[in-house]
C-alpha cells in the first residue's frame, strides 16, 4: 500500500493510515515549497500539478474507504485450536474446573483406598519383621550371656575404633607396595617381594538378606565372635587417641567426655571377675540344655496382662490361690498377717462406705469387668470410694460396691 500511494502532499501514507499514522517525509514537500514562492522563484510555484499528483489523490481515497470498511466490519472472536472444554473461557480457576465423571471420581476412591490398604499391610509387616528381629537378638544375646558371659560394649567401641586406626596403616603399606613394584617393573629391574601384611582387612560388605529370610530362631552362633575376632588391630599398635579402658572390673559407669577420670569409681563390696570361656570353646552337648533352660523359663513366662487376666478370672470364680511355702521365716508370716489385716479394714470400710453412701449411678458388674484404670477410678470417686491400688484391687473394691448396692 505504501508503493500505491508515495507521496500525497508532500507526506508519505500508507494503509496504515487508517490507525491514523501519518508518516513524514523526509525532503521538501511540495505545499512548502508553495507557501514559499518568493526563495523558489515565480516559475516554480506557478508550476500546475503533474499527474502522480493525481494518483496519490486516488491512492488516498482508496485507503480511506478501505478504513471506513474495515471500521463497520464486526470484530472477530478468539479462534481456537481445538474444541477441547479446558479451553473454553470459563472464568474460574483452574483448582475450580471440575473436570472428572462420579463414575471415573468413584473409580478413583476405589483405587486410592486399595493403595492405602497396601501401604498399611506393608508397614505391619515391616513392624512384624522389627519385633522378631528384636525379640531374636535379645534371645540371642541372653542365650551368649548364659554361655559365654555378658557382653563389654565399652571394650568392643575401643577395639572397633583400633581396627580403623590400624587400617589406615595396612591401606597405606599395600598402595606403597603396589607402586614399588610398578616402578620397578618400568625400570625392568626384579619386582621386590611382597611384605606381610600388618592387619587383616574385613571383606568388603554384601548385601543383607531378605526379610523373609533373616534368622528369627534367637540361637546364638559364635561363628559370628570367632570370625569378628579376627579382625582387630595388632597388640604393638598404639593408639593415639588414649590408652585402653580399664578391665571390667576395675571401672564403674562410663562418665562425661569432659569430666576426669572417664570412669566412676567400682562400686565397694562388687563380686570378683568371674572367668567365662572363650567363644565357640565350650562342647556342643553344653549349648542345647542351657537353650532347653532358657526356651522353658521363656514359655513359662507370662505377661503382664496375662497374670491380670487369670488374677480377674480367679476374683470372678471366687478361688482363694494358696502359696505353698516350705521354709517360711516368721517375719514372712508376720508381713502376711498385717497385710491381711489391712485388706479385711480396707474391705469393711468399702463395705461400710458402700452403705452409707446415698444411692450412685454406678455401673453395672460386666461394665465394670471392661473399664479401664480411669474410668475405674472415676466410678469409685463418684461412689466416694478410695481410689488408690491397682486395677484388680480397684475392680474388687467396684465389684462389692455394685453387690452392696
Amino acid at each position: 500500500m505504501c508503493q500505491l500511494a508515495p507521496w500525497v502532499g508532500g507526506r508519505r501514507v500508507c494503509a496504515m493510515a487508517s490507525l491514523g499514522w501519518v508518516y513524514p517525509s523526509h525532503g521538501a514537500s511540495g505545499s512548502n515549497l508553495a507557501q514559499r514562492p518568493s526563495s523558489l522563484g515565480s516559475r516554480q510555484a506557478a508550476r500546475p500539478p503533474s499527474g502522480g499528483e493525481h494518483g496519490a489523490g486516488t491512492a488516498l481515497a482508496a485507503a480511506l474507504a478501505c478504513a471506513a470498511a474495515r471500521a463497520q466490519r464486526r470484530p472477530r472472536g478468539t479462534c481456537r485450536a481445538t474444541t477441547v472444554e479446558a479451553e473454553s473461557t470459563t472464568g474460574l480457576a483452574p483448582w475450580e474446573i471440575e473436570e472428572e465423571t462420579e463414575d471415573e471420581r468413584q473409580a478413583r476412591y476405589a483405587r486410592e483406598a486399595d493403595e492405602m490398604k497396601l501401604k498399611w499391610d506393608a508397614r505391619r509387616l515391616e513392624e512384624k519383621h522389627s519385633a522378631q528381629r528384636r525379640q531374636a537378638w535379645s534371645q540371642k544375646e541372653q542365650e551368649r550371656a548364659s554361655l559365654y558371659g555378658p557382653r563389654d560394649p565399652i571394650m568392643e567401641a575401643y577395639e572397633a575404633r583400633m581396627y580403623e586406626e590400624a587400617r589406615v596403616i595396612e591401606i597405606r603399606r599395600r598402595q606403597r607396595e603396589v607402586y614399588e613394584r610398578i616402578k620397578a617393573h618400568k625400570e625392568g629391574k626384579p619386582l621386590p617381594p611382597k611384605g606381610t601384611p600388618y592387619l587383616v582387612l574385613k571383606p568388603s560388605p554384601t548385601e543383607p538378606p531378605k526379610p523373609e529370610e533373616f534368622d528369627v530362631s534367637g540361637h546364638y552362633k559364635p561363628e559370628e565372635d570367632i570370625e569378628a575376632r579376627k579382625y582387630k588391630a595388632p597388640d604393638s599398635y598404639v593408639s593415639p587417641t588414649g590408652p585402653a579402658p580399664p578391665p571390667r572390673h576395675q571401672r564403674g559407669n562410663p562418665r562425661a567426655a569432659w569430666e576426669t577420670p572417664q570412669y566412676a569409681p567400682v562400686r565397694p563390696g562388687a563380686p570378683p571377675p568371674r572367668q567365662w570361656p572363650e567363644p565357640g570353646s565350650l562342647p556342643a552337648d553344653t549349648v542345647p540344655t542351657v537353650r532347653a533352660k532358657i526356651e522353658n523359663e521363656r514359655a513359662n513366662r507370662k505377661s503382664r496382662r496375662q497374670r491380670m487376666l487369670e488374677e480377674q478370672e480367679r476374683m470372678e470364680r471366687g478361688d482363694v490361690v494358696e502359696e505353698e511355702e516350705e521354709d517360711e521365716d516368721e517375719d514372712e508370716v508376720e508381713e502376711e498377717e498385717v497385710e491381711e489385716a489391712e485388706e479385711v479394714a480396707v474391705a469393711e470400710e468399702v463395705v461400710d462406705v458402700a452403705a452409707e453412701a446415698p444411692p450412685s449411678n454406678l455401673p453395672s458388674a460386666e461394665e465394670a469387668k471392661a473399664m479401664t484404670v480411669p474410668k475405674l477410678k472415676e466410678a469409685l470417686k463418684d461412689a466416694g470410694l478410695p481410689v488408690t491400688g491397682r486395677k484388680a484391687e480397684l475392680l474388687e473394691r467396684l465389684l462389692e460396691a455394685i453387690e452392696g448396692k
